[in-house]
């Protein structure tokens, strides 16, 4: 487990620490082509506050993004007592609890620390489980938080957006630069911005590939080596293999997705809620149910 963590908050930075030289190398870039310093004094200067800001909302933004609404003990008292039970037995803060408005059964958690952490599930799962599969889908979301996987998601999902909105920027510039060879008032430079502004347009296209595929590619590979630990962890929580084992096998068996698009989260999620890309196994990001039913069912006879 205390190498997982280790492992997770490695890539979290390793992922900052990338984003922050691509923004130097575009400021860089920018000011040799304006020919002053200020566009990456700029940039040196609101990139790191611009990463603190998503990085500290990103476990809020993520939940929002999925639709879940915090409930209080009252409103979900069965949930709210399977979140309570599970937290005490990892450690752990009481996460936020909520619950997505969506007939597909599936369960979500979100934490960069599990100070922030916050856990809920569907309405479907909520009808769809009994009390017992309930706490087993509980203690695989808090292993997450207990585990810190969300670090790598977070931080991607943070820095995929700023990664977009670069691209975009260099697109529009690019774009301006080029437009630019045909004014009057190039003063015989026209060629040169224009050239220039090629080059930006390959940059923000570069930027948007990053952004779109190859980002996504990175968290995907990572998180179906993680979701195996957290199965593991979680029985480990609750003791009994077979309510997981069950709870899993009742979400493959319903085989519905999340009407919301939640393609850039999907890995905070227990099971796959949007399906089968394009891309097929390269993006997918949970292990396939039978083999992960398999596997608990080994690690049940140790109990």
């Amino acid at each position: 487990m205390y190498r997982q963590i280790a492992r997770n908050k490695r890539w979290s930075i390793l992922l900052i620490a990338l984003f922050c030289l691509a923004v130097i190398a575009l400021g860089l870039f920018a000011s040799w082509v304006v020919e002053h310093y200020w566009p990456l004094v700029l940039l040196v200067i609101a990139c790191p506050l611009y990463v603190w800001h998503q990085l500290r909302t990103a476990a809020s933004s993520a939940a929002e993004s999925v639709g879940l609404v915090t409930v209080s003990k009252s409103d979900e008292p069965r949930l709210w007592r399977a979140v309570e039970t599970t937290a005490i037995r990892a450690g752990i803060p009481m996460p936020r609890v909520g619950v997505i408005a969506e007939d597909a059964p599936n369960a979500f958690a979100a934490s960069l620390t599990p100070r922030d952490a916050v856990v809920g599930v569907t309405r479907g799962a909520l009808e769809l489980l009994d009390d017992s599969e309930l706490e087993a889908v509980i203690a695989h979301e808090v292993s997450h938080i207990v585990n810190q996987d969300g670090r790598v998601t977070l931080t991607a999902y943070a820095l995929v957006g700023s990664i977009v909105e670069l691209a975009g920027a260099l697109v529009m510039l690019g774009w301006a630069m080029v437009r630019s060879m045909f004014s009057p008032f190039a003063f015989g430079l026209g060629v040169v911005r224009a050239l220039a502004g090629l080059l930006l347009l390959m940059l923000g296209a570069a930027a948007g590939i990053v952004g779109f595929l190859i980002g996504p590619l990175i968290t995907a590979a990572v998180s179906r080596r993680r979701e195996f630990l957290a199965d593991a962890s979680a029985i480990e929580l609750t003791r009994y293999p077979e309510g997981l084992s069950r709870a899993l096998l009742k979400l493959e068996h319903q085989q519905r997705m999340l009407s919301r698009p939640v393609s850039e989260v999907r890995e905070l999620f227990i099971v796959d809620p949007v399906g089968p890309s394009g891309l097929g196994r390269l993006l997918r990001t949970h292990p396939p149910t039978s083999e992960r039913v398999e596997r608990i069912a080994e690690m049940g006879w140790e109990f």
